[in-house]
């Protein structure tokens, strides 16, 4: 009996999450035919399509981390079309921004060839949390990051409210350290790295003074 593939939506809404169970050949069959980005952790796929507000912000961090690497050697800071492999097959995810450190190591493509679009050992990923993935974001899908053993920083940002969640790994095997901002007044700490929350939220319409 001939195998039925697996069928996607042609576009999807905004703010949309939407999970299919696969497998990792389906997921890799459907890489090249998608108009929008998939991704895939432990036998499903899901999808989204996001907002202006999510865009816009995502954009923010990336500059503000952007500033802070700039001059700092091997350092890159990277958007949302990378892919970032999770070992062993169980994902391969977007990260909203991830920044690397050389040297660089590459992940292969579902065909088996080494490709810089694929990244193995990024040092921060960034999410930014929309009402559709906050769930998903900061329970399964920051688990399935912790087990990069390159990763030192988790940055989870929310875009409804001033809220920034950090997990940074530390020295005991298996073991991070979490620390929640809620106030503008605050400054993000990602190690050394200062991120001012006024700064990050400098759009947001809560970040605004009222007339």
């Amino acid at each position: 009996m001939e195998a039925v593939a697996l069928k996607l939506p042609e576009t999807l809404k905004e703010d949309e999450l939407l999970f299919v169970p696969a497998t990792w050949e389906e997921y890799v069959a459907l890489l090249d035919e998608t108009p929008y980005t998939i991704q895939f952790l432990n036998g499903e796929l899901f999808m989204g399509q996001a907002s202006l507000a999510h865009e816009s912000l995502v954009v923010t961090l990336a500059v503000l981390l952007s500033a802070y690497f700039f001059d700092k050697e091997g350092y890159d800071v990277l958007g949302s079309n990378i892919k970032i492999v999770i070992p062993n097959q169980i994902g391969d995810v977007n990260a909203d921004v991830s920044v690397v450190n050389d040297p660089v190591e590459y992940g292969a493509t579902p065909g088996g060839n080494v490709s810089t679009a694929r990244i193995k050992n990024p040092e921060i990923v960034v999410e930014v949390l929309s009402k559709s993935t906050r769930v998903f974001d900061s329970i399964e899908k920051l688990g399935y990051y912790k087990l990069i053993p390159s990763l030192k920083h988790i940055l989870l940002v929310d875009q409804e409210q001033p809220f920034v969640s950090v997990y940074s790994r530390t020295d005991v095997p298996n073991e991070w350290l979490n620390h929640d901002y809620r106030s503008l007044d605050e400054t993000v700490r990602l190690g050394d790295i200062p991120l001012p929350m006024t700064a990050i939220y400098r759009k947001s319409p809560f970040n605004k003074p009222t007339e």
